[in-house]
Parts: C-alpha cells; structure tokens; sequence
C-alpha cells in the first residue's frame, strides 16, 4: 500500500517536477529548414508582393539574422515613406535567398514581402519564386515569364509599364455638343477628352499631372486627315464650298482609331529629342494603348464657311491598354 509522504516532501516533489518543466520549455527544439514549392517567374509571382521597388545594395549585416540595408531609388507598385529599407534575408530557416548572391553595390527590381518571405513588421526578399531582377544599365535581367533556371533582358522603361499597367479595358458612350468639353476618367489615372476646336473637337488622353496628349503620335502623322480629329467638313458631301485639308475627298473612317502611351512626351518625343519619331516608336506606342471612338448619331447646322458646323455628336469608346 502507498503511503503519501508528508507535506515537507510534498513540496520538495512539487517544486523538482515544476522546475522539471520549465527547464524542458526553454530547451531548444530543431527547427525545420525552409521547404516551398516554386511559385512562378517574375511576371507571375510580383502581383502576390505588396511592394516593387528597383534598390541598390548598401552594406550587408550577417548573423543569425542576415539583412541588407538597401536605398531605394524608385518605388514602382506599393507604397513606401522612406528610401532607406532593410531586407531580411536568408538564414537556412525562413524561405529567403542568401546575400552573397546579392553583391554591394549591385542594383534589383524586388518584390518584397512575398508569400514564403515572413517578414513580420518588416521587409524581406521570398526565395519561393523569382521575386528579383538583376538591373543592368538600363535594363533588368532575370526570369521575366519562362521556365524555372530562364533568363532574359528586358528594357527598364518596358518593365516599368508592365508592372504600371497590367491589360485592361473600358468602354463608354457619351454626348458632346459644340463648343463644349467632354472627359471620361479611366485606368490609374488616366482620362479620355473630346477638346473643343473652332469647328469640331480634337481626341486626347492625359495622364494625372500632366499636359501632354498621349495619343498625339496617332498616325498618320503627315500630309492626312488624323482620326484623332473631329471636323465639320468631314460630315458634308464633297463641295467646292467648303474647304478640305490636304486635298481630302473624305474624313477619317468611322469607327476611328487611335494610339496611345505614357512614354509620349517622355522616353519617346520628349522635350529633349533630336529626331522624329521612328516607326519602331509608333509600334511601341500602339502595343500600349489603343481605342477605338464611333460616331453614333451627329447633327450638322448651318455655318460660315460653306462646311456647316457640328452641332453636337453621340458616341461610343473603346479602350485597352497595359502590357
């Protein structure tokens, strides 16, 4: 038969087993390394990354806790208040890749804070994916959208819109009459205007904070009627009363086309240019944006210079635009 020791011993057992346990609760356990399957190329896996900026490399801080001290010297998508960063990085337990591969001085596009990445509070770099392009002058290096182990080289400018403007697409109808301004906003920051002329409306897109006509580089460029403009004497029959531009027998055709990009008035026919625009610069322009404007229903008054005068129009846009 047991017999329960007395309340002296008691205590001595209750105080071994109660140390007992809090000596086992701070003992070490193995951690397991990081395992995650490979989520996709760069293009794939930067819409799971909150934030993409191009940084360079300033020091490296190893340890148990490695991380980069980065400047970043643009935000492209995400938010950020301040341009210096750390970057947690790899240490055999969280699923980051390891600095070395990540040089002083060197230069990335980042999608930080990734799935697999656990940045808590912070920043950190996902090795569960191609979450990083090498940049290289003006271009970024990297596994863009192809294979596991792929590499490419890509133009920063055409990245830039990629991540900017992933494809989209709007459409709308609307009235205008003479004299008067129509504008319908779209896309991030984007907006479409019909701007009143002497004798019909001009079609132009802007950019939030800035003045330039997007779709200024519609073609064609010269010596031609552009779809871009809306006149009265493209809805009267041919007469010798009303004067035709460049010789025209007919206006555009209807529905109109146009082009359009943010790069116009920046990289391509910028305030700097020395040349006119190539052709490979229009391409680049129409791969952008495009829109299509049809003319519904419009009415034509009596005017001044034997073409009449475009009281007002009804129609329809069209438009798609990203990369």
């Amino acid at each position: 038969m047991f017999i329960w020791p007395g309340s002296d011993t008691r205590k001595r057992w209750v105080t071994f087993f109660a140390l007992l346990g809090a000596a086992l609760l701070v003992v070490p356990t193995k951690a397991e390394p990081c395992s995650c399957e490979w989520r996709g190329p760069f293009l794939t896996v930067v819409a799971e990354a909150p934030l993409v900026a191009h940084v360079r490399v300033l020091r490296h801080h190893p340890g148990p806790n490695p991380a980069m001290d980065a400047l970043v010297l643009e935000v492209i998508t995400g938010g950020l208040l301040d341009s210096g960063v750390k970057i947690q990085m790899g240490d055999g337990m969280h699923c980051r890749p390891g600095m070395e591969g990540f040089p002083v001085g060197s230069e990335w596009i980042m999608a930080l804070n990734g799935p697999g990445a656990k940045p808590g509070k912070g920043l950190a770099l996902s090795h569960c994916g191609e979450y990083w392009l090498r940049v290289q002058g003006d271009e970024a290096v990297g596994n863009f959208d192809g294979f596991q182990g792929e590499q490419k080289r890509r133009p920063l400018s055409e990245l830039r819109l990629l991540l900017r403007f992933p494809m989209s697409r709007h459409k709308f109808k609307g009235r205008v009459e003479t004299g008067t301004r129509f504008q319908q906003a779209f896309g991030p920051g984007f907006q479409f205007v019909l701007e009143p002329r002497p004798t019909g409306w001009e079609i132009v897109i802007l950019e939030r904070n800035r003045e330039e006509n997007l779709a200024r580089l519609t073609p064609p460029l010269h010596f031609a009627p552009n779809p871009r403009e809306i006149e009265s004497w493209q809805f009267v029959p041919l007469s010798t009363a009303c004067p035709r531009p460049y010789g025209a027998e007919a206006g555009p055709e209807n529905p109109r086309t146009f082009i359009f990009s943010p790069e116009v008035g920046g990289r391509i026919d910028g305030s700097k240019a020395n040349r006119s625009v190539i052709p490979e610069e229009v391409e680049a322009i129409g791969r952008f944006g495009r829109g299509t404007f049809t003319i519904e229903r419009f009415s034509v008054g009596p005017g001044s210079n034997g073409c009449g005068l475009l009281e007002w129009i009804e129609f329809s846009v069209q438009l798609e635009w990203g990369l």
